[in-house]
């Protein structure tokens, strides 16, 4: 987990076909994405089938995720991410393209595993880059001086890259202007090893 990236090109005409081989019920909703109320959340039974069918919206990143009983779902790995990349190639490409999804645990005193649920008074305790939890996750590799684009999601998480400057180019899925960016874009500037993870807290 998490699920098969989704990567198309904004306009493109995007078809998807939803089986459903679990013992209960599921649907796919797009997250972020505007796409006509049928083709959201609808929810095959088990054994059903059903076929979503949208254009894709301008550039961003994006997801998709279960909508039934979400809590129980999502956190057994039914989420991905889903990627819009722009009709022009922007010119000042990144030489590394990387998209971590990062998920929040609550670990019982059980040592059963619980979804996240902060409004209900369920911080989480455990955190994950693509489903694994250092020294599990992989590396990034680059070049000294490459551009690297790192997409994540699904809560706000403070991250930190050491040894590394890096800055803000899109916000919700939409690219921000020149002005608003902020000082995940970095640049290697070290022929070194450095460490970006995410890793329990108490």
């Amino acid at each position: 987990m998490p699920g098969p990236m989704i990567r198309v090109t904004e306009g493109d005409k995007v078809r998807i076909v939803l089986k459903n081989e679990l013992p209960e019920a599921t649907s796919i909703h797009w997250h972020g994405i505007p796409v006509p109320n049928a083709m959201d959340g609808v929810t095959p039974i088990p054994g059903a089938r059903f076929t979503y069918e949208f254009t894709a919206p301008p550039a961003g990143t994006f997801m998709y995720h279960s909508h039934i009983a979400a809590d129980k779902q999502v956190m057994v790995g039914l989420y991905a991410p889903f990627i819009v990349d722009p009709k022009t190639p922007p010119t000042n490409t990144p030489a590394v393209d990387v998209t971590w999804m990062l998920s929040e645990w609550r670990i019982g005193p059980d040592g059963q595993t619980y979804p996240a649920m902060p409004m209900a008074g369920g911080e989480p305790n455990y955190f994950t880059i693509n489903g694994k939890s250092f020294p599990e996750t992989a590396p990034i590799e680059v070049g000294k001086g490459q551009r690297v684009l790192a997409n994540v999601g699904q809560f706000t998480h403070p991250m930190h890259l050491h040894g590394m400057n890096f800055k803000i180019v899109a916000y919700d899925g939409v690219p921000l202007p020149p002005e608003q960016r902020r000082a995940t874009r970095f640049r290697s500037t070290l022929a070194s090893w450095w460490t970006s993870s995410s890793w329990p807290t108490t």
